[in-house]
C-alpha cells in the first residue's frame, strides 16, 4: 500500500465481513488542521441548534451552557492517538442564530445546521442547505400505558444515597439536561436541572446507538429479522 500523508490516518478493520471474503475496506479518515477546525464549528453549529430551535432554551441560556467540543484524531480504546487541536486553534466563536438556522464562524472555517419542524436538527457544515429534503416524522401520541410500554411514569422515591449522587452530577454538571435511572421495569429516579424538564426535547447524540442496537438485538430475538445484515 502506498505511504499517506501525515495528516491522514487510515484505520484498518480486520475483522472479516459475515457473508463475504477478506476484511472489511478501510476508513481514512482526514486528521487535517482545516478538517479539524472544521469538524469544530460543524459540532457547534448543530449544539446550538439543538439547544435553541430542539429543546427551545433562549439565546442567554444556550451561550452560558454551550461547551466547545474541538475534534480530535480517533484512536483506539487501549490508546490515544497524538494530534488533534486545542481551542485556541478556532479561536473565538462568532454565532448567529435566527429562524431555525444557526451559522458559527471560526479558525477560518463556516459551519452550519438548521432546524425543520417535526423533524430536529441537520448539520450543512458549510453547506448552504440539507442534500435531502426532510419530511415531518408521524410522531405517535402519548398511549397513557405504563413505563416501560407508556409515557406514564409511577413517581417513585430514590434512595438517598442514589438522591444525594444524582445531586452531585447535575451540580457539576452545567450542561446536563436531567438525569434518570430506570430498571426494566419501573423508573427509579429522575432529576432535572434548571433548564430541562420531562417534557422538553432533549438532544440524544450517541445515546441512540444504544437504543438501536437494543431494539436490533430483540428484533433478532423473536425472529423478525435473521441477522444484523437483512435491509
Amino acid at each position: 500500500m502506498t505511504a499517506q500523508p501525515a495528516w491522514m490516518e487510515t484505520i484498518f478493520d480486520r475483522s472479516p465481513v459475515l457473508g463475504a471474503a477478506g476484511p472489511v475496506d478501510p476508513v481514512v479518515y482526514d486528521g487535517s488542521l482545516a478538517a479539524l477546525r472544521q469538524r469544530t464549528v460543524n459540532f457547534a453549529a448543530k449544539r446550538y441548534c439543538d439547544m435553541m430551535f430542539v429543546s427551545g432554551l433562549d439565546r442567554a441560556t444556550a451561550d452560558r451552557h454551550f461547551r466547545l467540543r474541538v475534534a480530535q484524531l480517533p484512536s483506539g480504546l487501549s490508546a490515544h492517538t497524538p494530534g488533534g487541536i486545542s481551542a485556541a486553534d478556532v479561536g473565538p466563536l462568532a454565532v448567529e442564530a435566527a429562524d431555525g438556522r444557526v451559522t458559527v464562524r471560526g479558525g477560518g472555517c463556516t459551519g452550519r445546521a438548521v432546524a425543520v419542524a417535526g423533524y430536529g436538527s441537520i448539520l450543512l457544515g458549510a453547506a448552504e442547505r440539507a442534500w435531502f429534503d426532510p419530511v415531518p416524522l408521524d410522531r405517535p401520541a402519548a398511549s397513557g400505558r405504563a413505563w416501560p410500554y407508556g409515557s406514564a411514569v409511577e413517581p417513585g422515591v430514590a434512595p438517598a444515597a442514589l438522591a444525594e449522587a444524582m445531586e452531585r452530577f447535575l451540580a457539576s454538571s452545567p450542561g446536563v439536561y436531567g438525569v434518570l435511572v430506570a430498571s426494566p421495569e419501573r423508573v427509579l429516579a429522575e432529576r432535572y436541572s434548571a433548564f430541562g424538564g420531562a417534557g422538553r426535547a432533549t438532544p440524544s447524540w450517541s445515546m441512540t446507538k444504544a437504543v438501536t442496537a437494543t431494539v436490533i438485538g430483540r428484533l433478532l430475538h423473536m425472529g423478525w429479522l435473521r441477522s444484523v445484515f437483512d435491509p
